[in-house]
């Protein structure tokens, strides 16, 4: 055969080969979902994984239900102070013996019916107000007790009201230390609500590096399949050349290996795909052995902040530098006010009371109160204190040295973050100039590979050559794919890192779509 017929006929080869490659494509994704009992194909977008890891991750779940248990701390302290009411009532019935003018002994018995109530509120500054009323009624058998007059047994009525104050001086005074605990719940509350952002970020974070990961075992499939089907399309249109003397048989060979090295790697490539599936729905809390997630999105190309840029973000919305800032706040507070229950106790007190007294009708008592016919009053202090200071000293040193601690964790934090931030920058425009060289190199191995085919249709090349460079140009899209992948990965990382995927979820809140 002359080179002329030996041109023809590859031409027709390749041009049946590639052919060839659309069908056996399409012919694969229609047996993938036609098999029975094969896992269905779930196409799923970046989005999607956004709302659903909000909706359903149980760490997220736990970050907001630790903000709402700081917002019921902070509702508790706010009520601190209530208005108490206190009753009590009893009888009692005592017998008592004496001795007459007569030397004989006589009993004389007694029954108290009382009932007493108080309304008490305590205040922040430390002061306590209290309104009391007692009453009591009591009979006697003899003239016993100051209730009975004129020497003869009979019933009496008595009636109190007191209104007393109480003001620390020294420990429990004014709202510093009243309120400290008011203050130290809203600090920790604003620390949870800033925790709950760090978790919804970085659990968005994870889940979206998944995706994109399961985005990169998609399209190296993808770039397998296509690579596999050209190969069994080259590896008949071989077939059907040794069948017409074209080629020899061992020539044959060299494509069937091919056939069989790509069909390994579509075999890992497939597998690679269902364990990064398995993992972006282990952290969507939502796994279906029955369905094989597939990323359907395609990356976007945001620009690289510079490190200016970066560094500014860092202090204004840094998720997890506004976490540890709340809770170097919370410390100082608590720090502000320990050991104040071990310092001494100085107290002014003091009382006014309202009595009456009736004898045989509660009229006349009530009438004694109302009339402020009979008025006492108190006025004194009282002061303890402990005979050691040590306590005190341990309790304050404890707080200084947590709040000590709160102020380190913060500033290592701060260094960290930075340097990791700077790093990612650096990282973007690496994976930014691997992605622009690979693309390069994707254009001019898919030129090799065209000239390397019309070589060997003139006969000056041989099908190993021409698989080295189908090889080059596939591993050249593989390429490609994991220099776009590794920069949506870093800037997913550094978007963590300075806030913005916090303020894209909203703490934890649940996107449009």
């Amino acid at each position: 055969m002359n080179r002329t017929s030996k041109w023809c006929v590859a031409a027709c080869s390749f041009a049946l080969a590639f052919s060839a490659v659309d069908a056996s494509a399409q012919q694969t994704q229609a047996n993938a979902t036609s098999r029975p009992g094969s896992p269905i194909i779930h196409e799923i977008r970046e989005n999607d994984v956004v709302t659903l890891v909000l909706r359903y991750n149980p760490d997220v779940a736990s970050a907001i239900l630790s903000e709402k248990q700081a917002a019921a701390l902070v509702r508790a302290q706010e009520v601190r102070y209530p208005f108490v009411l206190s009753a009590n009532g009893g009888y009692t019935h005592s017998a008592s013996p004496a001795l007459g003018r007569d030397g004989q002994v006589a009993v004389g018995e007694r029954d108290v019916f009382s009932l007493n109530a108080a309304l008490r509120k305590d205040f922040a500054t430390g002061t306590v107000v209290s309104l009391s009323v007692q009453s009591s009624r009591s009979s006697t058998s003899n003239p016993v007790g100051e209730l009975v007059t004129a020497g003869a047994a009979g019933v009496g009525y008595s009636m109190s009201t007191r209104l007393s104050l109480t003001q620390p001086i020294l420990r429990g005074a004014g709202t510093r230390i009243g309120e400290a605990g008011l203050r130290a719940a809203e600090l920790d509350r604003t620390a949870a609500q800033q925790g709950r952002e760090r978790v919804a970020s970085e659990v968005v974070r994870d889940a979206l590096t998944s995706y994109w990961e399961l985005w990169y075992a998609s399209r190296a499939l993808t770039i397998e399949l296509a690579a596999r089907d050209l190969a069994k399309a080259e590896r008949d249109a071989a077939d059907q050349r040794r069948e017409k003397g074209a080629l020899s048989a061992v020539d044959v060979l060299s494509y069937d290996t091919r056939v069989a090295t790509l069909g390994e790697s579509v075999t890992s490539a497939e597998l690679t795909e269902y364990q990064r599936g398995l993992e972006l729905s282990q952290l969507l809390a939502n796994i279906d052995p029955n369905v094989r997630l597939r990323a359907a999105g395609s990356p976007e190309d945001p620009p690289v902040p510079t490190v200016a840029e970066v560094e500014k973000a860092l202090g204004a919305m840094s998720p997890e530098l506004k976490e540890l800032e709340a809770r170097v706040a919370s410390a100082e507070s608590r720090a502000q006010v320990a050991g104040d229950a071990y310092r001494p106790r100085f107290d002014v007190e003091g009382y006014v009371e309202l009595r009456g007294l009736g004898n045989g009708s509660i009229a006349p008592a009530f009438a004694q109160i109302g009339t402020f016919g009979a008025v006492g009053g108190y006025v004194g202090f009282l002061f303890e204190t402990p005979l050691t200071t040590a306590r005190e000293s341990a309790e304050v040193e404890n707080a200084r040295i947590n709040a000590q601690m709160s102020k380190n964790q913060l500033e290592s934090a701060r260094t960290r973050v930075r340097i990791v931030a700077i790093r990612l920058v650096a990282q973007l425009e690496a994976a930014e100039a691997r992605r622009a060289a690979a693309a390069q190199t994707v254009v001019i191995a898919e030129k090799q590979l065209e000239a390397e085919r019309a070589r060997f249709a003139l006969g000056a090349s041989t099908p190993l050559q021409v698989q080295q460079a189908e090889d080059t140009v596939r591993t050249s899209r593989l390429r490609v794919a994991r220099a776009t992948v590794d920069r949506v990965e870093a800037a997913l990382q550094l978007d963590h890192a300075i806030g913005r995927i916090a303020a894209r979820v909203g703490g934890g809140t649940t996107p449009e779509k």
